[in-house]
């Protein structure tokens, strides 16, 4: 072997090739065979496709592969995000058009966020790949006007015989040679892309070179000299694997390194043609860049991880979490994995109004300009942590990233120094003091009255229980309060203000409250924290609590009638016995309390059994038929009496109690579904309503199968009713989901329709079996023609679609009925007939409708 060459070599069989990728960036053009059930695609080292650019997330799409056992064959999907719901920033576009996910097709672009662009193939033979690699391929489908699939004329020429000399062709005398060439030399130079940057060589089967395009003769001008055929590591071992590989009419692929050049090396065996066609692709450069990468990514990550500070960066549009460290997770109690399925929404402690005004601020500073904070982060065990947060904004391309550093925070003395110079803060707790409160309070007033929003005052009152007063020097009772104050900031939101009034009282300001519900979820959480005794030099210290609120809303109140309201307020919960809170108005107070216990209790009610369902049947709008039947819970409390469904669904959404009690409706619904069949219905279906949250569980299809056995009821006789927001919600398992309940044979009705403006998409890119016409359109179909005509045309719409049902809900009128006649709906739903029934009830409903006997 000539020394001047030195070979690596690794040779590999490759499946028959009927999918490609062909992926683009700035960097390398790369070639990807197909043939794996799911390729995940990003930036992060863990995904099978790696891609490098920094606009593209770190899990931006997965690949699926879809089979078709009838027609033996496979297509691939491609999904924005990862298959755990989570979306790509910067998305993907197929054919320029922003998509969730799409089956791909033949000759299909691709563009992954802003810079990584993709092409996808279906091929027809293994000769195809190397001319993708070529860029022949494209050129050759291009030139086809008629959008079938067209190679060069390339395979006519191959059929002819050629001679078995080495034909080489320089650019150079390429015209001039070209009217000494015979009309079979003529066909072999059309039948290679002459003008391909890529060296392609031709051996027969004894060893000789047949043909060198331009760029071969050009890199490997030795190979014009035949005699160098077991020496040139292009050429090594070729012959030898004849008996090997002649035979398969295969492509394998070797990577070959010749000094310090590094080439990836396609080799096609033609047994018909006795002849073996190579294509060679310099990677060196791209082989340098990804290890220049690699070592630069494992410099960043070693940095990363070795430093004690949390570090974190998230993208500045949809605050997602793009990159984050081990010491931020030691933080917050998270791992990883689950930091990266966060927004910047879930980890600080703030509305979402206040955190976009906080990281507006930032935006607005000076480049990578460091903007200091404390925010209030959220463990992952839901206990507030103060985090002294540096903050500074940097770009990619479109892209704008905020990079946070965060420790807890600590005080020192020039801190303290500086507090007391100021005059702005109380010395013993560091809390702002009554001055600066109520600038603050002012100013919180101004915004609330632009915002139209609600703002709170809560005063608090510490009291030291006798035993332990008369034992307190100074300092205890300053431990007392600083250790008052800390607890008490850990119980806030971010964006609350807390500040030390006077002797044993606190204020408290919170700003951008949603409601009063809220607020005594606030005043609960505060005397949890509260509660406790205070362990200081050895002295076990129990407190009593006192708390007064006073809320604004729309009616003008000053800064001075808040905080008296606040104070009556705490007058009034002093008297009540402490350890408790009161609101300033009576009927807030009532309001809350009932709230918060019914809040309670809704815990305990699914296994106290005090939950039951009733039943409300939908009608042919000519009142022949029953059409289906709607399971609604109720809860009916021994004490409480009747709790309505807006008073304790969403307080069930929000705890995750909607889980169970979504699955115990379910089963039930289920049950009495099996238990009507045959004697009082035939193929009408139990229609149950499922939540957003429950349609998310990722056993959610696991769970509905599991009980449509335990029941024993036939899917088809089983419709689950989901609202347009649940779809809204842009999550790419969802198509999964619906898919998989359709294979199931349960059908799937679309609630509330035509409350959103996406309404319609909806209808193209899933198959539902009923659409729900939203109550108040119908109720304001007559004083209002814009939703008569919204129902007209939804009605008309629907008439393209098969098997459609068309619902319409809240019918309490018969002059709402004649107008749905008029317009063509066909089935109605609502009290007009009858309100929704028990189960006794419902029986005897269906026996005397007079249309199914017993």
């Amino acid at each position: 072997m000539n020394s001047d060459y030195i070979k690596t070599t690794s040779h590999s069989d490759l499946q028959p090739i009927t999918h490609v990728l062909v992926l683009e960036d700035d960097s390398s053009r790369r070639t990807i065979i197909l043939e794996e059930a799911n390729y995940s695609i990003g930036r992060d080292p863990r995904n099978k496709i790696i891609l490098s650019s920094k606009k593209v997330s770190r899990f931006h799409a997965t690949l699926l592969r879809r089979t078709d056992t009838k027609n033996r064959s496979f297509s691939y999907w491609l999904l924005d995000g990862d298959l755990q719901g989570n979306r790509s920033t910067n998305g993907i576009f197929i054919n320029e058009k922003r998509c969730l996910v799409q089956e791909l097709k033949h000759e299909d672009t691709i563009r992954f966020g802003f810079e990584v662009q993709a092409s996808y193939y279906v091929l027809n033979s293994v000769d195809d790949l190397a001319l993708l690699q070529s860029g022949d391929f494209e050129k050759a489908s291009e030139s086809d006007s008629t959008g079938t699939e067209k190679l060069p004329a390339k395979k006519k020429a191959e059929k002819e015989k050629v001679s078995k000399q080495t034909l080489v062709i320089s650019e150079a005398n390429l015209e001039s040679e070209r009217g000494n060439l015979q009309d079979s030399e003529i066909a072999k130079l059309a039948s290679f892309p002459e003008l391909s940057p890529n060296p392609i060589i031709e051996l027969d089967w004894n060893g000789n070179i047949t043909y060198l395009n331009p760029s071969a003769t050009n890199k490997f001008p030795e190979l014009k000299n035949n005699t160098i055929i077991n020496t040139h590591p292009l050429l090594l071992g070729l012959i030898d694997n004849i008996t090997t590989h002649g035979k398969n009419n295969k492509l394998f692929v070797r990577e070959i390194q010749i000094k310090d050049q590094i080439f990836e090396q396609y080799l096609h065996y033609l047994p018909d043609k006795k002849l073996i066609r190579s294509y060679i692709f310099d990677f060196t450069k791209r082989k340098a860049l990804e290890s220049q990468l690699q070592d630069s990514e494992q410099r960043y990550r070693a940095f990363i991880s070795q430093t004690k500070e949390g570090v974190f960066l998230v993208d500045a549009n949809s605050k997602k979490i793009l990159e984050a460290n081990n010491a931020l997770a030691d933080l917050l109690g998270y791992s990883l994995d689950e930091i990266y399925s966060l927004k910047l929404y879930d980890l600080i402690d703030l509305s979402t109004a206040v955190l976009d005004e906080q990281v507006d601020f930032i935006l607005k500073s000076k480049k990578d300009k460091a903007v200091v904070r404390e925010f209030v982060y959220k463990s992952k065990n839901k206990l507030p942590l103060e985090l002294e947060s540096n903050v500074i904004w940097i770009s990619y391309g479109d892209q704008v990233i905020l990079s946070f550093t965060v420790r807890p925070v600590t005080r020192n003395i020039n801190q303290q120094t500086y507090i007391q110079e100021e005059g702005l803060y109380d010395l013993e707790t560091g809390l702002p003091n009554r001055q600066l409160f109520l600038e603050q309070l002012k100013t919180a007033i101004a915004n609330i009255r632009r915002q139209k929003g609600l703002l709170c005052i809560v005063f608090l009152e510490l009291e030291i229980l006798e035993e332990g007063k008369d034992t307190l020097g100074y300092s205890l009772r300053s431990g007392i309060l600083d250790g008052f104050a800390k607890r008490l900031r850990t119980s806030l939101r971010g964006g609350d203000t807390v500040a030390h009034w006077e002797s044993s009282q606190f204020v408290c300001l919170l700003p951008h409250v949603r409601s009063i519900q809220d607020v005594g979820r606030i005043c609960s959480r505060m005397l949890e924290a509260l509660k406790p005794p205070f362990f200081l030099e050895n002295h076990k210290i129990h407190t009593k609590i006192s708390i007064g609120v006073s809320l604004k809303e729309l009616e003008e109140k000053s800064a001075e009638t808040l905080l008296n309201q606040a104070q009556t307020a705490l007058f009034r919960s002093k008297e009540s016995g402490k350890n408790n809170f009161k609101f300033f108005d009576a009927q807030r107070q009532e309001k809350i309390e009932r709230f918060l216990r019914i809040e309670k209790l809704l815990a305990h009610a699914l296994d106290r059994n005090e939950f039951t369902l009733q039943y409300h049947p939908q009608v042919a709008i000519d009142l022949e038929k029953i059409t289906g039947i709607e399971a609604l819970i109720r809860w009916e409390h021994p004490d409480l009496g009747r709790i309505t469904p807006d008073q304790f669904i969403p307080m069930a959404e929000e705890t995750g109690l909607i889980v169970p009690m979504g699955e115990w409706v379910l089963e039930t619904a289920c049950r009495q579904r099996v238990a009507w069949q045959g004697s009082y219905l035939d193929d009408q279906p139990i229609c149950v309503n499922i939540s957003t949250q429950q349609f998310q569980q990722p056993n959610f299809v696991a769970m509905v199968k599991g009980v449509l056995e335990k029941t024993s009821l036939n899917p088809f006789f089983l419709e689950l009713e989901i609202k347009e927001t649940t779809l809204a919600e842009d999550n790419p398992t969802m198509v999964k989901i619906l898919h998989e309940l359709a294979d199931l044979g349960v059908r799937v009705a679309l609630d509330d329709f035509g409350t959103g403006i996406s309404s319609i998409g909806y209808l193209r890119q899933f198959s539902f079996s009923t659409l729900k016409l939203d109550r108040p359109v119908i109720k304001k179909m007559r004083s209002n023609p814009q939703d008569k005509a919204l129902v007209h045309a939804i009605i008309t719409l629907s008439k393209s679609f098969d098997n459609l049902r068309i619902v319409a809900e809240g019918v309490e009128e018969k002059s709402q009925i004649e107008d749905l006649i008029k317009l063509g709906c066909q089935e109605i739903q609502g009290n007009w007939l009858t309100p929704p029934l028990v189960e006794q009830d419902m029986t005897e409903f269906l026996a005397n409708y007079g249309y199914i006997s017993k």
